[in-house]
């Protein structure tokens, strides 16, 4: 029993450690197969271009390196691709022509808000169907990350940043 006294979900510990972690539940995220899949999409918010507070739903990736954005979604928040040739990356879906710029963008609960920077991928083809993606680069580096499939949860837990 002892052992679980410290465990950080324990509610015995304290209010104060309830606090400094967020839990989201999966969404359902349309596949481009048309199949619904339960994943671990996160609310971030960004502003936009024109100075609006948009809720995006970003995957959270732990097989992705770099974070990856539609162009569509970038032109929306008025993000300056770097004025650096066109470049690629691949995954599951294959080669994709990216460029890359910085985003901007916090998450947040009813208890805390984080604030992250990080430089994203902007995919040039405007075709494809894929949400937002939080990869490894940037983000999982800010956190703690605690998949629960079976549980179809997400729990970040916010860290210090190491020394360089």
């Amino acid at each position: 029993m002892q052992e679980n006294a410290n465990h950080p979900e324990n509610p015995e510990r304290g209010y104060a450690n309830i606090l400094k972690m967020m839990i989201f539940k999966y969404h359902n995220w349309k596949r481009s197969d048309g199949t619904l899949r339960k994943a671990p999409i996160i609310p971030v918010y960004a502003q936009s271009k024109n100075g609006r507070l948009l809720k995006i739903f970003a995957l959270v990736d732990s097989g992705a390196d770099m974070s990856l954005m539609p162009k569509d979604l970038a032109l929306l928040l008025g993000l300056n691709e770097k004025d650096t040739e066109t470049g690629t990356t691949a995954g599951i879906g294959g080669e994709i022509e990216v460029k890359k710029a910085n985003f901007s963008f916090a998450i947040k609960n009813e208890h805390e808000k984080y604030d992250i920077s990080l430089v994203t991928l902007v995919m040039q083809n405007t075709n494809l169907n894929v949400p937002p993606i939080l990869g490894r680069n940037g983000f999982f580096e800010q956190f703690h990350i605690t998949f629960k499939q079976n549980e179809e949860k997400i729990i970040l837990k916010k860290v210090q940043p190491k020394d360089s």
